[in-house]
């Protein structure tokens, strides 16, 4: 078929979909429609490549936008001389979508197959937008010592006159020097960078808007960033962040603090901790963590690990305290009060925990006298803690009976514990193990039994495991699959040739691959993997994208307080259309967020509290656009297009998840409680409304 009729092909199969904008005329709702399923399809070839060529073409520039992006996702470098063409585009949205295409398309790979192209559009570009997503698409390059250097001096140009230059470009600047220092490892960066750079940390905007000022924010955090990572930051420039009046600012310079004087620093951490912010007191924690142990600097982790600061400094904080103070009995007599507060009515769980941990490295027979206490606990949650500690104490009767716990986070703890005392005397227990369902739990059991003894044995019990799970056709337990079939590969043998032969026509791909692989070593023959793919999910209908677009997303956490979030349907269609579907269905009510990293990420919507157990099929990744900003949501996935319907939320701004995972909202409701979250916060309903 010739791609002129591929549009026409593939609208049939779409229907009724339309695009998130009611105005628009039908023809052009349902053409989005057919680009929305061609790219869902991720193609290499074909009729759906070529809907997505053909649409780049349309006469209506929302639609060119949207097939041009769409090209870039598919990170196919033999697209990027297709991409660059649109650089010329006469509408600026279509020529600020090629720019991030064409970086997206050599993600991960050589990036001087479109450097040329946007550097020439560096010189031609007058739009403030368009030259932003340029500065952001350099910097993230992949490019040799001479190609970064290229790509500073186009930055610096682009950057121009920070007085005269609009933000949006200078965001985009200090986004690309943010990609560029962290690839290079902060070098290459010169004379006139730095001196931009140093301009951009005192950038302030005219007008009081309060999102012109957010955004001179970023680019003040982004600057100090990248002067931080090429030691370029000085006493002054510290102390300049210090006193900014944006948090992510000041929690930028406390990182970098190793860059001031030393006589200074003591003063600085002072200074940090005493912050109203949290996170920014968090960072003076962390970096306090990374110091030997002097009596001043252990008095000011004793302060900040009292009962009285928030939990998400003093968490932290108990947790650095695992190593000895040059006087010790203060550090003890706090962790042991912190650990003691198990039991008591109303107390947090997550910093007597922490404490424990912390107290079974320092004094062993004192965190075993605590033990009981969270052996016994109803928190699955902290049950698991109870494993971790009994690990390192290598409690095994504590372990035997934490290995049997109902939860099977918890028994996933105390397995690895079991074996680290026991080894492959363990493998009998491991085994039995192998009958459970829990994708994390079968991925820690097959990893644990690696050159396993009885061989046969446990060959046979992998794979009736994976043939089990196998069955309930679930793509996004890949994972233990692919962990049970690295078992077999190694302990099995020709003998099960027959029970793995249909599995070459299994619904994943990889996993058909890996069987394909697995057989050919076993028989020293070639076997081809045929896979048959499970049925696409719809894509959104008309009255789905309507509703998306209009709508916005709380959570109701425990307790009362609830967390508003602004859909990016546009954006993120099919993860959006996802969410909203499981959110419809009370998939997430009653779920936790399992998973709190300090000044970085909240993750939760699992099932199973685990990074492992999520929804059944994957989600394609909707990557770019918007930055991973504090408070935006975004998708957990293992790999590209493994999302399944697990959220995280960010808590301060990452910008090295750009371009990797999908942005699918942000907070516009919530940010008081934000940093009050921790893991185990439970989400009790998540509710959809439409609002817009």
């Amino acid at each position: 078929m010739k791609r002129a009729g591929a549009l026409a092909l593939l609208a049939i199969s779409w229907g009724t979909a339309c695009v998130p904008d009611a105005g628009r005329p039908v023809r052009t709702a349902e053409t989005y429609g057919v680009i929305l399923d061609a790219e869902d399809r991720r193609p290499a070839n074909g009729d759906a490549l070529g809907t997505l060529l053909d649409a780049t073409e349309l006469e209506d520039a929302f639609l060119r936008r949207t097939a041009v992006r769409a090209l870039g996702r598919l990170e196919n470098p033999q697209l990027s001389a297709t991409i660059v063409r649109h650089l010329a585009d006469p509408e600026s949205e279509v020529r600020g979508a090629a720019a991030e295409a064409a970086a997206q398309s050599v993600h991960g790979e050589d990036g001087a197959a479109v450097l040329d192209a946007l550097l020439d559009r560096v010189a031609r570009e007058s739009n403030a937008t368009v030259r932003g997503a340029l500065a952001r698409s350099l910097g993230r390059l992949t490019l040799t010592e001479t190609g970064r250097r290229e790509v500073g001096g186009a930055l610096v140009e682009l950057g121009n006159d920070v007085d005269t230059e609009p933000a949006e470009t200078l965001l985009g600047v200090a986004l690309g020097f943010e990609s560029l220092t962290r690839s290079s490892e902060g070098a290459g960066i010169g004379r006139p960078a730095a001196d931009l750079l140093v301009e951009l940390m005192a950038y302030r905007p005219g007008g009081g808007e309060s999102a012109a000022q957010a955004g001179a924010g970023h680019i003040r955090a982004l600057a100090a960033t990248a002067l931080g990572r090429s030691r370029r930051l000085s006493l002054e420039l510290i102390r300049l962040g210090m006193a900014d009046p944006e948090p992510e600012v000041r929690r930028t310079v406390v990182g970098f603090l190793d860059a001031a004087p030393p006589s200074t620093r003591n003063a600085l951490v002072g200074e940090a901790l005493a912050d109203t912010e949290a996170r920014v007191a968090t960072e003076a924690v962390r970096y306090l963590a990374t110091l030997s142990r002097t009596e001043p600097r252990c008095e000011q982790l004793l302060a900040s690990a009292g009962p009285d600061v928030a939990p998400a400094v003093r968490i932290p904080a108990l947790e650095a305290l695992a190593r000895p103070c040059p006087t010790v009995s203060p550090q003890r007599a706090l962790l042991v009060q912190a650990a003691s507060a198990i039991g008591e009515a109303g107390a947090a769980w997550q910093p007597a925990a922490q404490a424990l941990h912390s107290l079974a490295r320092l004094d062993p027979d004192r965190a075993a006298r605590l033990l009981p206490l969270y052996v016994e606990h109803e928190s699955p949650f902290v049950r698991a803690y109870a494993a971790r500690t009994a690990a390192m104490l290598r409690d095994v009767t504590v372990l035997l009976t934490l290995g049997v716990d109902p939860s099977p986070n918890v028994r996933n703890e105390a397995v690895q514990g079991l074996f680290s005392v026991e080894g492959h005397g363990l493998d009998d227990f491991l085994l039995t193990q192998l009958a459970g369902d829990d994708p994390q739990l079968l991925i820690t059991v097959a990893g644990l039994l690696e050159g396993a003894p009885d061989r046969t044995r446990v060959a046979l019990a992998a794979l009736t495991a994976f043939e089990r799970v196998s069955r309930a056709e679930r793509e996004t337990w890949r994972d233990p699959r692919l962990a049970l079939l690295a078992r077999l590969s190694e302990l099995g043998d020709a003998s099960l040739t027959l029970r793995m032969t249909p599995f070459l026509h299994d619904y994943d791909p990889v996993v058909a691959t890996s069987v394909a692989q697995l057989l050919g070593a076993w028989t020293g023959r070639a076997h081809v993997a045929e896979a048959a793919p499970l049925p696409r999910a719809v894509v959104p209908t008309r009255a789905e994208l309507r509703t998306l677009e209009a709508s916005m997303l709380t959570l109701h956490m425990s307790g009362g307080a609830t967390l508003v979030i602004e859909l990016l349907a546009d954006q993120a269609t099919t993860n959006v259309a996802r969410v909203v579907r499981l959110a419809y269905s009370g998939y997430y009510d009653g779920l936790t967020f399992h998973r709190w990293a300090a000044n970085f990420v909240l993750q939760g919507g699992s099932p199973g509290a685990n990074e492992y157990q999520g929804d059944g099929p994957y989600t394609r990744d909707e990557v770019g656009g918007m930055p991973h900003w504090r408070g935006t949501v975004g998708i957990s996935t293992r790999g590209r297009d493994t999302g399944d319907g697990q959220l995280f939320i960010n808590l301060v701004d990452n910008p090295r998840l750009d371009h990797e995972y999908t942005v699918i909202g942000r907070l516009v409701d919530g940010y008081d409680i934000l940093d009050s979250l921790l893991e185990g916060s439970v989400i009790e309903r998540a509710e959809v409304a439409e609002v817009r």
